[in-house]
């Protein structure tokens, strides 16, 4: 439940705006892949309506006014658009239903397009498929963000040559400190950054190594991105999963581990509630405030005020 589980440390963290994905497991797909996400939308709706701290927002309009009230706004974002099989109308439906952010794939192959590997090379080389190309000119013109996060290098280059819009990939690390294709290069991020989109750093794929997956080394991320394309192309993209993580099997967790890599989660930074953590590592980084404010907020606001 999101007012019992989510909520406490949203508001412990200062939290104001959060990104609430639809996701289809490998178990439902394909059949299912429809139902599944009316279902978590549905699902969405009816604890929202059930919490007066928490609210669907489906504009930036909607965004500030209800951070005026002192609530939580919710964004819904698809995370791979297995839900709309091969049917494009359904990408108008979605919208309807508030879907304001779409990346492409997650982790795997779709009738759109690949998903980035979890390791240094070794992904798919072909871009969007025909139906992906007609997602993304749709997105633009309904009004969805496209989410690059996930996608393999040849879609990220191919959806950055057909679109003109700003861009953002939500939550990714620099293959700098953490060599996967999965993340990002700095050739890839000097693209969003000369689209104007913004990069959230994922709290996840900080480092493959446990004993360099630390605050720092989150913070050395930012840093590089903002040293490629400056401090206005920079946000925060938690993914903080640890609460379900914990709640796996060991074998749950083990297929994870094999399939695509066995997460580090930081420890003081393992979900919402530490996020003050990071503003005062920030601090001591030697970050200014107006700089600070950019990267926990601002800059998102930015693209949500452009885009939406």
């Amino acid at each position: 439940m999101l007012a019992t589980d989510y909520l406490p440390e949203l508001e412990a963290g200062g939290i104001g705006v959060l990104g609430a994905a639809i996701y289809i497991e490998d178990r439902y797909l394909p059949e299912m892949a429809l139902r599944v996400a009316l279902d978590q939308i549905a699902r969405l709706y009816a604890e929202a309506e059930q919490c007066t701290r928490l609210a669907i927002c489906k504009s930036y309009q909607e965004i500030l006014r209800v951070g005026k009230g002192g609530k939580v706004a919710l964004l819904i974002t698809m995370e791979g658009v297995e839900p709309l099989g091969t049917d494009l109308d359904l990408l108008r439906v979605f919208y309807e239903l508030g879907v304001r952010v779409i990346g492409l794939t997650h982790a795997r192959r779709n009738v759109a397009a690949n998903g980035a590997v979890f390791a240094a090379s070794g992904s798919p080389r072909d871009g969007l498929t025909a139906f992906g190309r007609d997602v993304v000119r749709e997105c633009e013109a309904l009004g969805v963000i496209v989410d690059l996060a996930h996608i393999n290098p040849a879609g990220f280059e191919e959806i950055i040559g057909m679109t003109s819009k700003p861009v953002i990939v939500s939550h990714t690390n620099a293959r700098k400190y953490y060599d996967i294709e999965r993340n990002i290069s700095d050739g890839q991020i000097k693209m969003i950054g000369e689209r104007r989109g913004v990069i959230g750093v994922n709290s996840v794929l900080v480092s493959p190594r446990k004993e360099e997956a630390t605050l720092d080394r989150y913070i050395d991320h930012i840093e590089h991105i903002a040293s490629l394309i400056g401090i206005d192309a920079v946000g925060i993209g938690f993914d903080f999963f640890e609460f379900i993580y914990r709640q796996w099997s060991e074998a749950a967790k083990q297929e994870l581990a094999a399939k695509l890599t066995k997460p580090h989660f930081l420890p003081d930074l393992r979900n919402h509630s530490h996020a003050r953590n990071l503003t005062r590592r920030l601090v001591a980084r030697g970050f200014s405030g107006e700089q600070i404010e950019k990267i926990l907020y601002g800059n998102w606001m930015r693209i949500l005020k452009e885009l939406l």
